[in-house]
């Protein structure tokens, strides 16, 4: 080092201002250098933030050692707070242990991989936000080291309507197969099991594989579960039947609104055994304001609600609606056909039967007129007088029944007069008063102010006479009798509506399917000859009204006998016969 000093200092003045020359021309060259690096990385890293996609350099250590501008705007870092930084802090944690596998694999293969290539990858944000990401990666040597080029792009967007695309196809086509099962000439239930198991199998919902569907019974004022899936049997059974109003399927219902809930505790009435976390879409099914049933899906617990489900569960539910009313609509072609079948045999019955009455009631009368004067002349006690006794008792018999007939075949009045349903209700009471009181039957009578109507009064009077003389006979040891005058909308028509109601033994269903046909009588025994209520009902059709009967054995039955304010035609309208409810 001495020497080094020796030396210079022996140099010459002239020697050392050459030297300093170089060195300052050499430094000049370092300066160009310099200044042509930095020119060049400010122009590679304006190349590098001119990338539509955001870039990041990774080192086969993890360790991030560059990052765009794109890349900070993403995950919102700044640049300086990504490098040097391992690439975990923009990877969800769940998902560390599988992405250090696949960078190590990556290093010891490199291969330019492009985007696309069908792996579902995660990003994270500096907030703490996820994100879907596509990634483009190639290999490149930097100073001889081996460093990862990451193109990232942000597809959560992208996803998102496809996922919508994806998701409309399903719903379409779900509800194009519920339209097509509503076609067919399966039983209800067994469509709406089918098109139920549709809907749980749709993708994208967050559905569990667990559904009912329910029918409103208009009887009851419940739903009746009606189809499932995936029900365990505790379920079942508890929620077999469900009152309007009550749970959330039975509000859901009795609001005409679609109720969500997303933890089993939130408005669960009815409690089962082996419950479950979960929450609920509960859709109403709906036709005219009017609620026919309810669908119940159910959800993992905490789903959030999504208005896409809640449209395509109402859609399902109309298609459901729609269904519902195409098979009331069959069953109620099946009964008008049923009907005007049973009025065609009926009108051939009457015309046969008015014929062999009037054939056989001029004999019949010759028959009992002798009989009774034979009956005069005599002896009490003897042989013939006990012969000629039963004669003249079976010649009335066969009378009464010939009145019945010609009663029952009687041609429709033309000439109609108006009168107040209210008096002739008192008038036909009053009427059996004796008999009432002799049974210890108590009246109750409840008359709401309803307009008068056209009947033929004696007509009138005859229907509402059978019904009640029929109350009086179900209660032989005491009850009570309820007459009821309103008025109401039935079949979309007004009517006024006599109500009677006893407390006898009531009907078996199977038999009130039946108390309206002509000759059947439950009290063929004490004499009965099962053409009261066919007469009532005959009388009550032709005035264009219609008769129907409610009843369970040991609750009475009630009787609706209902008469139309305004007759559109002097035709007879055929009645419905047995039918439930309409009154209720």
């Amino acid at each position: 080092m001495g020497d080094v000093y020796i030396k210079k200092a022996e140099l010459t003045r002239e020697q050392l201002i050459e030297e300093l020359a170089e060195m300052r021309h050499r430094m000049a060259d370092v300066e160009r250098c310099r200044k042509d690096f930095l020119a060049v990385q400010s122009k590679y890293h304006g190349l590098l933030d001119a990338s539509p996609d955001p870039m990041i350099f990774v080192t086969r250590n993890y360790e991030i050692i560059f990052a765009n501008a794109q890349a900070e705007e993403l995950f919102g870092y700044r640049q300086d707070e990504l490098v040097c930084q391992s690439l975990g802090i923009l990877i969800p944690k769940r998902y560390h242990r599988m992405h250090r596998n696949f960078a190590e694999e990556f290093f010891s293969s490199p291969r330019r991989r492009p985007m696309g290539e069908g792996l579902k990858l995660y990003a994270l944000k500096k907030n703490g936000d996820e994100f879907r990401v596509d990634i483009s990666l190639s290999p490149l040597k930097l100073n001889g080291e081996l460093v990862t080029v990451a193109a990232i792009r942000d597809i959560t967007e992208r996803i998102k309507q496809q996922d919508m695309v994806e998701k409309n196809y399903y719903f379409q086509r779900v509800l194009d197969s519920i339209l097509k099962i509503s076609l067919e000439t399966a039983p209800l239930s067994q469509k709406l099991s089918r098109a139920l198991e549709l809907v749980l199998s749709v993708p994208h919902l967050a559905l569990e594989m667990k559904g009912s569907v329910y029918l409103v019974s208009r009887e009851s004022a419940e739903l009746i579960l009606t189809a499932n899936s995936g029900l365990s049997e505790g379920q079942i059974a508890a929620c077999s039947r469900v009152p309007l109003g009550k749970c959330l399927c039975g509000e859901a219902a009795q609001k005409c609104e679609l109720l969500f809930t997303d933890c089993p505790g939130a408005g669960h009435e009815i409690q089962f055994e082996d419950t479950f976390p979960h929450g609920h879409y509960c859709v109403p099914i709906v036709s005219g304001g009017r609620p026919l049933g309810l669908i119940n899906v159910y959800l993992r617990e905490g789903h959030k609600r999504d208005p896409d489900e809640d449209a395509f569960l109402i859609s399902v539910s109309d298609a459901f609606a729609g269904m519902i009313a195409r098979d009331e609509t069959e069953r109620e072609k099946e009964r008008l056909q049923a009907d005007l079948a049973q009025t065609e045999k009926l009108a051939a019955l009457g015309r046969i039967t008015a014929n062999v009455a009037h054939s056989i009631r001029n004999p019949l009368t010759s028959v009992g007129g002798f009989a009774r004067r034979l009956q005069k002349k005599l002896n009490a006690g003897s042989a013939e007088r006990e012969y000629s006794d039963f004669i003249v008792e079976e010649v009335a018999a066969l009378e009464k029944i010939l009145s019945g007939v010609l009663s029952y075949s009687r041609v429709a009045p033309e000439h109609l007069e108006e009168y107040d349903m209210r008096d002739l209700s008192d008038f036909v009471l009053s009427m059996y008063a004796d008999a009432l009181k002799e049974h210890s039957i108590a009246v109750v009578r409840t008359y709401r102010e309803v307009p008068n109507i056209l009947m033929d009064r004696q007509r009138a009077q005859e229907a509402l006479e059978n019904v009640i003389i029929n109350a009086i006979d179900t209660m032989p040891s005491g009850g009570k009798l309820t007459v009821e005058i309103s008025e109401i909308t039935a079949r979309e028509q007004p009517y006024v509506v006599v109500k009677v109601k006893d407390t006898g033994a009531g009907i078996e269903k199977e038999i009130a399917d039946r108390i309206f046909e002509p000759f059947f009588s439950t009290k063929a025994e004490k004499g009965g000859f099962g053409l009261g209520l066919s007469i009532s009902r005959k009388i009550v059709e032709e005035h264009g009204g219609f008769i129907s009967v409610e009843s369970k054995p040991g609750e009475g039955s009630v009787f609706y006998l209902h008469f139309p304010e305004k007759r559109q035609s002097q035709e007879a309208v055929p009645g419905a016969g047995v039918v439930s409810g309409l009154s209720s």
